[in-house]
């Protein structure tokens, strides 16, 4: 073996090194740098409870500050001068001249249009329920001692009947505060008002000219006053329709209608000149019901010995002057100026009483009114408001108390020492209130079937109940609030407002039972579907349009493709179809035969008290009725609280809700961008359409116009606007 071949010997092993040591000052720079985030962790700790220690206490002291506030307000505490807690004479001022009433309010922040007319006489907007609990509230408190309604020139906004009948009620109940009412919401009756202390409030109206409408709301007050030169016009109840028929001719447009109903009348808009016979027959029988209702109702407020001929004598006359008005009772005093300012000051002195009667007369109204001080609807409102807020916080603090005093014996025995002693307040059933409003088409099916949705997870709620104030719209946005209605499975009990027709009584029903007013509009169930062509129009200028396949119905909707057979016979049978399956579900919820129900369909318009002969509602009341009856038929705890859907949010609260509930990155910019420049309407609307197409399986773009609706207001804006 030559040296270059010999084998190398194997290295040896080496013995592992330990790992280096730290220098010592690395090692105290550590220590150091650990001891001084302790340190500041300790402090931040100890700031941070400070904080929340400071924040506490500014909480509960504002707490007591708006609570001192309130039971001020309400005479519960003594005034800030020391002088013994008393009942305070205060009169409640309603400015209908300026209150604009609706269903349901979009948004909780105040009216834009306020801000508008800094300048002028502001316009306050207000729900009708909120302004039926102001008056009820008011009616309990022993500080408002009178109502004023104040109809100025004129309401500026109308206001539905069937508002006006629920108003009309609180201000009987204001009249007779002191009875106890069993059911506030039916006719007066001994049987449901139980005599208790105290002496009746009085309510005054006054206005410098009442028009049909206005004066069936201001006969509810005990004493009406017109001005000495103004008018009473009580001409009744009057409808104006539109036709459209011969502006579509003259421009080469025509509707071609499918329907089903011959009293179906929305669409002749589109196709009539002049009122058709069924058309005339429907508006005839409407108006008859709605002014022998209103008229009913002022001869038992005023205790007028008027008949039928003699209201038809008024109609017939024209305008009453003032003077006329206060000779056949119609109204109490005519002053020359708003008699309220002089009235207030008049129970201050002898004086100021002496001229009164020097200005007014002698005048047994006026010398019986009890108040020295206003209280305007907006600060009393405000106040009632905050008293609510308050006693919801103080439901939290009992919650919290009487849980660390079921965990602690401890912590109940300091209590009790400190004579706290928490009240069991467990959170008891729920029977929550979903109010559509307006025409029914895909942003309102939208919004209210996200609000069902919501409803359904919450297991406390016991029952439904379905306001309705809608005279209908779109067969396949109602079917989606039907359908998700039925998904709530729990009872339904059904509130019609001042309409509830064609489509608003579509997803009517289900429910168990369904109460209505009797100037209520309601039952036109109909179906019908608009083909619009518009070639003629075209051709007029030179336009010309053709599609491909031939024959085929994918061209239907388009307005410059001419109606062919085909197209004819579908629309047709789908719009049978449609008619066929609501009459289907009117007799199933009803309990109605076929043929009963044929008999009251077609198309036809009821009021509410018709509608109540003829088996489509059950019962005569507005929406406290039916939550009394869903509280009373669907609870069982002691303590039931009602919730009001859709909620109302600020764009805010919208934009925090889409975050969580992962909207989409361009939905929540929108919105962002909405804030920024101040849009109240902000929210989800922008998924509407895809989300009614997922509940629906139908597509908007390619689905031609059936409708479920009753007036041709709705009509037109579903045609023009989508819905």
């Amino acid at each position: 073996m030559s040296h270059a071949e010999q084998p190398t010997a194997a290295p040896r092993s080496q013995p592992q090194q330990a790992p280096p040591k730290a220098p010592g000052i690395v090692r105290r720079g550590a220590a150091a740098l650990g001891g001084r985030v302790t340190g500041f962790a300790g402090r931040s700790f100890r700031f941070a409870g400070k904080a929340v220690g400071l924040i506490a206490v500014a909480q509960i002291g504002w707490y007591y500050y708006e609570k001192n506030d309130v039971d001020k307000f309400f005479g519960v505490v003594a005034d800030d001068d020391g002088s013994p807690k008393k009942t305070k004479k205060k009169v409640l001022v309603l400015p209908f001249d300026s209150l604009k009433i609706v269903e349901h309010r979009k948004s909780s922040d105040l009216d834009p249009q306020r801000i508008l007319e800094r300048n002028k006489q502001p316009t306050i907007t207000m729900e009708a329920k909120e302004l039926v609990d102001i008056i009820q509230k008011a009616a309990d408190d022993k500080n408002i001692s009178a109502l004023y309604a104040d109809f100025g020139e004129g309401m500026r906004y109308p206001v539905g009947y069937a508002h006006i009948e629920d108003i009309r009620n609180a201000v009987r109940i204001f009249n007779e505060s002191h009875r106890v009412h069993r059911n506030p919401n039916v006719g007066h009756n001994p049987v449901f008002a139980l005599p208790r202390n105290g002496d009746p409030k009085p309510s005054y109206a006054f206005g410098y000219s009442f028009h049909w409408s206005e004066y069936f709301l201001a006969s509810a007050f005990s004493h009406v006053h017109l001005q000495s030169r103004g008018s009473l016009d009580l001409f009744g109840a009057t409808v104006n329709n539109l036709f459209l028929r011969s502006a579509l001719d003259k421009y080469g447009v025509k509707a071609h209608v499918f329907k089903h109903g011959d009293y179906k009348t929305a669409p002749n808009v589109f196709t009539e000149k002049v009122y058709s016979k069924p058309h005339l027959e429907t508006v005839k029988s409407m108006t008859a019901s709605l002014n022998n209702t209103i008229s009913t109702c002022i001869r038992n407020s005023r205790a007028l010995n008027f008949d039928d001929v003699m209201w038809q004598s008024i109609s017939d006359y024209g305008s009453l002057t003032a003077v006329n008005a206060e000779e056949i009772g119609l109204v109490d005093s005519t002053p020359s100026v708003d008699p309220l300012p002089s009235l207030l000051e008049a129970n201050k002195s002898d004086d100021a009483k002496a001229k009164l009667e020097q200005k007014f007369g002698i005048n047994a109204a006026f010398s019986k009114f009890p108040a020295t001080d206003v209280v305007p609807l907006v600060k009393y409102k405000q106040m009632l408001d905050k008293r609510s807020r308050l006693e919801g916080i103080q439901t939290s603090i009992n919650k919290t108390l009487k849980r660390m005093s079921d965990l602690s014996t401890a912590t109940s025995l300091v209590l009790s020492g400190l004579g706290i002693y928490p009240n069991d307040v467990s959170q008891g059933d729920k029977v929550a209130v979903v109010t559509v409003d307006g025409g029914i088409g895909r942003s309102l099916a939208y919004e209210i079937i996200s609000s069902l949705r919501k409803i359904r997870k919450d297991k406390d709620v016991k029952c439904l109940v379905l306001r309705v104030n809608s005279p209908g719209g779109s067969v396949v946005s109602s079917e989606a609030i039907l359908e998700e209605v039925k998904a709530l499975e729990m009872p339904v009990v059904c509130s019609m407002a001042n309409y509830a027709a064609s489509g608003g009584y579509y997803i009517s029903t289900n429910a168990e039972r369904i109460f209505a007013q009797p100037t209520t509009l309601t039952g036109s169930i109909g179906v019908y579907g608009i083909k619009f062509d518009a070639s003629q129009w075209a051709k007029s200028y030179g336009i010309r349009s053709d599609y491909y396949p031939h024959g085929s119905h994918g061209a239907t909707v388009h307005p410059l493709t001419p109606l062919t057979q085909n197209m004819k016979l579908n629309l047709d049978r789908t719009t049978l179809g449609y008619y066929d399956y609501f009459k289907s579900i009117v007799s199933k919820g009803r309990s109605l035969s076929p043929q009963q129900v044929e008999r009251i369909a077609q198309g036809r318009v009821w009021t509410g008290e018709q509608a109540k002969e003829v088996g489509l509602v059950d019962a005569i009341g507005g929406l406290e009725r039916a939550i009394s009856y869903a509280k009373s038929a669907h609870t069982t705890t002691e303590k039931v609280q009602v919730e009001y859907w859709p909620k109302k949010s600020s764009p805010l609260e919208s934009l925090t809700e889409m975050i969580s509930e992962n909207e989409s990155c361009i939905e929540i910019l929108r919105v962002c961008l909405a804030i920024a420049r101040g849009d109240e309407s902000a929210g989800n609307a922008g998924v509407v359409e895809a989300f009614l197409e997922n509940a629906t399986g139908l597509t908007f773009a390619q689905r031609p116009h059936f409708m479920l609706t009753m007036d041709e207001k709705t009509a037109i804006d579903l045609v023009v606007l989508g819905g």
